[in-house]
């Protein structure tokens, strides 16, 4: 089963001022969908965990045309496009009810034993549930990603605690709480007046719960109706940088 989909709603505590769906919304559909295929493909949360192995995101990549509105439904696709060693790329698309494409991400995740502390190589099995590599670990046509933008500084950071509810399955961070950071830290007059038209998110350390993280940001002149902001969340007791990444806004369109 390489490509799966879901169908969603929309609803009321997802959305945003705009009465649109939030960056994290659109996320949590994706993994959603991505974790729901694992369920079906046999190779879901349980059983990964009876062998001591876990999914940990490394990156998104993530393009929006618009963002859906409350009460729409939308189509999530998802589709496994390859294993190579540790890592599993994936790719989505969201779909409005006339097949319109919303949005596209890139992901990339590494498959990771929780006992030996280290990533291990995707099992054939795996590859074959999937139905991807024609079950073998395939190294030729390597997929490469760039790596995320950084700011030659930034400037003082938003304060967070990480809390209970950041804290996932795995007792690690949500990935999608990083993002979350990150968004609160772009001024609100921004977020009134743009909308986040695409996100290179890289995750570098984890944290835990109960530390406190600081979200930065850099933000570069407005260009043609376009802003683009760096970012970075660091652990402010020991300075470790948690992940990196860059948003690009794009001034909303009066209707």
């Amino acid at each position: 089963m390489n490509t799966y989909s879901t169908t969603n709603s929309v609803h009321y505590y997802e959305i945003n001022t705009q009465r649109q769906a939030s960056p994290v919304t659109v996320l949590n559909y994706f993994e959603e969908t991505a974790i729901r295929q694992s369920e079906e493909c046999g190779c879901g949360i349980d059983r990964l965990m009876d062998k001591g192995l876990i999914w940990v995101l490394t990156n998104w990549s993530v393009r929006m045309n618009r963002y859906p509105g409350w009460m729409e439904n939308v189509l999530v696709e998802t589709r496994v496009l390859k294993f190579e060693r540790f890592y599993a790329f994936r790719n989505f698309t969201i779909r409005n009810e006339k097949n319109s494409i919303l949005g596209s991400a890139f992901s990339r995740w590494i498959l990771y034993d929780i006992h030996r502390n280290r990533p291990v190589r995707v099992p054939s099995e795996i590859a074959e549930a999937f139905m991807v590599n024609g079950g073998k670990d395939n190294q030729s046509n390597s997929i490469t990603l760039p790596e995320v933008e950084v700011a030659d500084s930034y400037g003082p950071g938003l304060e967070f605690r990480v809390r209970l509810s950041d804290i996932d399955t795995y007792n690690h961070v949500n990935n999608t709480r990083y993002v979350e950071w990150i968004l609160e830290a772009v001024p609100f007059k921004i977020h009134q007046e743009f909308y986040p038209a695409s996100l290179e998110i890289s995750y570098r350390k984890e944290t835990v719960y109960g530390a406190y993280v600081l979200s930065e940001t850099r933000q570069e002149p407005e260009v043609s109706g376009t802003l683009k902001i760096y970012h970075r969340i660091r652990d402010k007791a020991a300075g470790a940088e948690l992940a990196r990444a860059v948003t690009v806004w794009k001034k909303v369109q009066a209707e």
